[in-house]
């Protein structure tokens, strides 16, 4: 029995057409991966997805869960180039859809170590969510990272923005979450947009008992500045719960700028709360 199904291969399972399959792929809903950019999923993890999914499962969070176990070594992730995301020319919406890496965790944290360098000094093991860190200076010493799939939704939002879904470990669906704040680490919210190779800095502080996969955005303008190599910043107007109206900056870049960003970050923050 063939180990690696195709489209084609999962359409006639599920009765559904190719299209709504490819959707559901590069929008998180069905556990698969790319070999030059074709699509292509494991058996065993689709058979894993339908019995889950049968007996009442969220669909996206079933795939999270298929795909973070995933070792780095089993997971390929495919090249493929930018479309211009502001005019919606070039390979068009539905194509921006198809392009929608998601990599495991451990490999979301892998980059991020990575890309930080000689500034790491050690950190937990690459499986665990959240992933501690400590620093060196002028890095923050001690942190705790929350880092998400950064993705383009389909429908429904501005062309090219990107967005991650907020879980925490623990939480289920219809339940309330925060961050864990404890142990004096300074929290960071991140995202990582695989085919931009782009990561996105939030205000942690600023997001508490949020709800299930509840969605952040960043926009397109501010990843495409960061893939020219910058730190791009973009304000957004916020309400916390419980709280007044606030505006956040947050911050986008490219992997050899994150030491510098990640500074940057922890600056705003503590300018904010200085002035709250």
């Amino acid at each position: 029995m063939d180990e690696i199904l195709t489209i084609r291969d999962v359409a006639t399972r599920l009765k559904l057409g190719e299209r709504t399959v490819t959707a559901m792929l590069a929008d998180g809903e069905l556990p698969g991966f790319k070999l030059r950019g074709q699509w292509r999923l494991r058996r065993d993890h689709f058979e894993h997805w339908l019995a889950s999914v049968a007996a009442g499962g969220n669909v996206q969070a079933i795939t999270s869960e298929i795909m973070g176990g995933i070792s780095q070594s089993s997971f390929a992730i495919a090249s493929a180039p930018f479309p211009d995301i502001l005019s919606g020319q070039g390979n068009g919406c539905e194509a921006m859809n198809l392009l929608t890496e998601r990599v495991p965790q451990a490999e979301l944290h892998r980059r991020f170590i990575s890309a930080l360098g000689a500034g790491v000094r050690s950190h937990t093991d690459l499986e665990q969510k959240p992933l501690e860190a400590d620093l060196a200076t002028p890095l923050p010493s001690r942190v705790r990272l929350y880092i998400f799939n950064a993705t383009r939704p389909p429908g429904g939002r501005p062309v090219g923005e990107h967005k991650v879904q907020l879980i925490v470990p623990g939480q289920k669906r219809g339940q309330r979450a925060s961050f864990d704040q404890t142990g004096g680490r300074i929290v960071l919210l991140a995202g990582y947009a695989a085919e931009e190779d782009v990561f996105v800095l939030w205000d942690a502080g600023l997001y508490t008992d949020f709800a299930w996969s509840r969605n952040v955005q960043v926009k397109a303008t501010t990843i495409i500045e960061a893939t020219a190599g910058k730190i791009a910043e973009q304000e957004r107007r916020l309400r916390p719960t419980g709280g007044d109206a606030v505006t956040e900056t947050l911050l986008a870049c490219p992997p050899a700028r994150l030491a510098d960003a990640l500074v940057r970050r922890v600056g705003i923050t503590r300018d904010r709360m200085a002035q709250a």
